[in-house]
């Protein structure tokens, strides 16, 4: 994909962006099991209570608890990206509504570059994190829940000036 034409707050006037990484969308896994549990207990409230008004008080919360969720789910993965431009590497990372770390370096600092995948899950739906080790008083930059992290580690390595 060309993301020539991607720009950001704070680009460079010779910068260009080679990829944009999102996070691997298991991350909605336990948001889902969340709301899906909230609907059980909603289910399971009309099953012993009908229609009478704790029914609709618990339905009320569950569907405002699913929808918060959700949204904030949904939020966080939108939000939180990993930007491989030709000059460095930028690392927004989405904690919360009100909770953002943005983390940069140059390939000129950059010394490793590790990927990690571990468990069963990660290693057969391919996502884990990359490990970028730099030179400067920031050690490490970390992205997690990457997609093929293997190819974004290459994509790095093939980027870095020696």
């Amino acid at each position: 994909m060309d993301y020539s034409a991607f720009t950001f707050k704070g680009q460079r006037p010779d910068e260009t962006v080679k990829l944009v990484v999102r996070r691997h969308p298991i991350v909605f896994f336990w948001p889902l099991l969340q709301a899906t549990l909230a609907l059980t207990l909603a289910i399971i409230v009309f099953v012993f209570f009908d229609f009478g008004i704790v029914f609709y008080v618990v339905g009320i919360i569950a569907l405002l608890f699913i929808a918060s969720v959700i949204l904030k789910a949904n939020f966080i993965f939108q939000n939180s990206f990993c930007l491989i431009t030709n000059q460095r590497v930028i690392n927004i990372d989405q904690r919360n509504f009100f909770n953002r770390q943005i983390t940069e370096t140059d390939f000129a600092k950059i010394q490793d570059v590790t990927n990690t995948t571990s468990g069963m899950i990660g290693t057969t739906l391919n996502f884990g994190q990359i490990t970028i080790q730099t030179a400067g008083t920031q050690n490490q930059l970390v992205v997690k829940w990457v997609p093929d992290p293997y190819q974004i580690q290459q994509e790095i390595t093939k980027n870095i000036r020696r």
